[in-house]
């Protein structure tokens, strides 16, 4: 049985719905990230704080994409991630990597400038030089989505379509998305019609 700890707003978001996708028993334990992720008991299975973290067998296992790459490999069944000899193969790890590495991580640069930086009044020229980087992460997954779609592999959905629809929560509410980046908002839809997956999204403080 796995326990996942995560909070609201959180990137625990995505390997929780890969949990439901795939049929499994889970305990879900909800983290207070103002404070109780920075417990001496929570630091003693993830020294980095942050959420979330898997426990497997009681072992602990950190890293949102990582997570999600994991269970869809060992729960097979849920047809979240392409064999290992598949041709997508190459694409599905290209996009959940570059989700997490490249779009994940410019978010939150925006979000907590303050933490790339000592100089004081450096915040606000980081944050919109973040956005400036978000802007054109997500212009060139559209321009991707566009050429097929609505998913990232076509006409399945995978563990990249979910963390996309996770980081585009954290972007703006998701019917401002249509305008900007219709094909995203296409990917998003596509991964909102399944229920298990509108549920947990529903659940999440909205964007804004």
């Amino acid at each position: 049985m796995y326990k996942i700890y995560g909070g609201a707003g959180s990137a625990g978001m995505a390997p929780q719905c890969v949990l439901e996708c795939a049929g499994v028993a889970y305990e879900f334990v909800a983290v207070d990230l103002s404070s109780e992720h920075r417990a001496a008991d929570y630091l003693a299975i993830n020294p980095y704080g942050r959420v979330p973290t898997l426990l497997v067998d009681g072992r602990p296992m950190f890293e949102s994409a990582a997570i999600c790459m994991f269970l869809a490999d060992r729960h097979p069944e849920a047809g979240l991630a392409p064999a290992n000899d598949a041709p997508e193969r190459a694409q599905y790890l290209q996009w959940s990597v570059f989700l997490t590495n490249t779009l994940q991580e410019y978010m939150l640069q925006g979000f907590y400038p303050e933490r790339c930086t000592k100089v004081a009044g450096d915040a606000g020229n980081i944050a919109a030089a973040a956005q400036g980087r978000v802007d054109r992460a997500m212009g060139i997954i559209d321009e991707a989505l566009g050429s097929g779609g609505p998913h990232f592999l076509g006409d399945a959905m995978s563990v990249p379509d979910i963390y996309l629809t996770m980081l585009a929560t954290w972007y703006e509410p998701l019917d401002a998305l249509a305008s900007r980046f219709p094909n995203i908002k296409r990917n998003c839809d596509a991964v909102r019609s399944h229920p298990t997956i509108d549920r947990i999204l529903s659940e999440e403080p909205a964007a804004g």
